[in-house]
């Protein structure tokens, strides 16, 4: 008969492999009940584990529209905001205007439409999230350059005004030279409105969801801005105070239909942003369903049983603790004691 000899040595290190497995096991129990996942997805779904790669990436891409979708917002945000100041400041100039006699409109507009130049140049260069909401797709830099001494818009309006006033307009020569089409609406609808105006023509269009792409900025190039900048250019940049009172109430009278023009306009591109902004919310609200669709589905597959898990976690510690019993009861064990 054959007798395995048995050392203190292999008696102690047999709990302690026991010891190190159990932690092992206690380590990855933690990590479950902490994520609520499978500390092994791949050994625990085996072949499933494509599909379940496939559903966390279908989620991943509704979490970037949803991202890409706030920044849209904050655009369309600051964008309705400067609207609503341009379009404020369109309708006080107009009250402004219609508030006073037809003889003392020139002398009153003048300063008032200067300011609102100005201000109207500030607000179309807002940026938002560093990049120009004005711009369309050109959002990398500031749309306007400033009309003033030495702008290349201003050199093209005191030319044309002094080449068309000699000899001064009469009250028909002004109504041509600022009619729809005429000299002075060409530096505003035409290629000479690209010295004024950085911007791109076409508007900034985001996809919204997986079906969905809407139109998401306005340009400084839109009609409407474009009859604003007019209308102050007539009011204040023209020297019409020496011009006959009939040739002056031909300016004014025009300058305020550029100015209802120009709200009425400003209006319309507020409603078509503000259904922009609609159909986003809308985009939103289902992205967050499918998102919780598809958290439902990735979580029966990698998700773990947290109850089952915290009794086996305190099952294996409690087995660490007898473990660690029975190794300080061997260390004990030594001939020396029967001797």
């Amino acid at each position: 008969m054959r007798m395995d000899a048995t050392s203190t040595l292999s008696l102690w290190n047999a709990p302690r492999a026991g010891a190190q497995r159990m932690q092992t096991e206690i380590a990855q129990g933690t990590r479950e009940l902490a994520t609520g996942r499978h500390a092994d997805v791949g050994l625990e779904l085996g072949s499933r584990t494509g599909l379940a790669l496939g559903l966390r990436q279908q989620r991943a891409e509704l979490q970037a529209l949803q991202d890409g979708n706030a920044g849209a917002s904050l655009r369309l945000r600051t964008t309705q905001a400067a609207l609503q100041q341009i379009q404020a400041a369109a309708d006080s100039t107009l009250k402004t205007l219609i508030g006073v006699p037809s003889a003392d409109r020139v002398a009153v507009v003048k300063d008032v439409a200067a300011s609102q130049l100005a201000a109207l140049t500030a607000v179309l260069n807002t940026a938002a999230d560093g990049q120009a909401i004005f711009g369309g797709t050109n959002t990398g830099a500031s749309p306007m350059t400033a009309y003033g001494a030495g702008s290349a818009a201003k050199s093209a309006v005191d030319g044309l005004f002094a080449r068309s006033n000699s000899p001064p307009m009469s009250a028909a020569g002004m109504a041509a030279f600022l009619a729809d089409g005429g000299p002075l609406d060409t530096l505003f609808t035409g290629a000479d409105w690209k010295s004024w105006s950085k911007a791109s023509d076409t508007t900034l269009d985001s996809r919204i969801s997986l079906s969905e792409t809407v139109e998401t900025s306005t340009t400084a190039n839109a009609p409407a801005i474009r009859r604003l900048a007019m209308a102050y250019v007539v009011a204040s940049a023209l020297d019409l105070s020496g011009l006959p009172a009939d040739v002056q109430a031909v300016a004014t009278d025009r300058v305020a239909g550029l100015l209802g023009e120009a709200s009425k306009g400003l209006v319309t591109i507020q409603a078509n942003l503000g259904r922009s902004q609609a159909r986003i919310t809308d985009a939103n609200t289902r992205l967050d369903a499918q998102k919780a669709l598809l958290d439902k589905q990735v979580l029966s597959m990698e998700g773990v049983d947290t109850a089952e898990t915290k009794t086996r976690i305190d099952q294996l510690t409690t087995q660490m603790q007898i473990s660690y019993s029975l190794t300080a009861q061997l260390r004990q064990l030594s001939l020396v004691s029967y001797l």
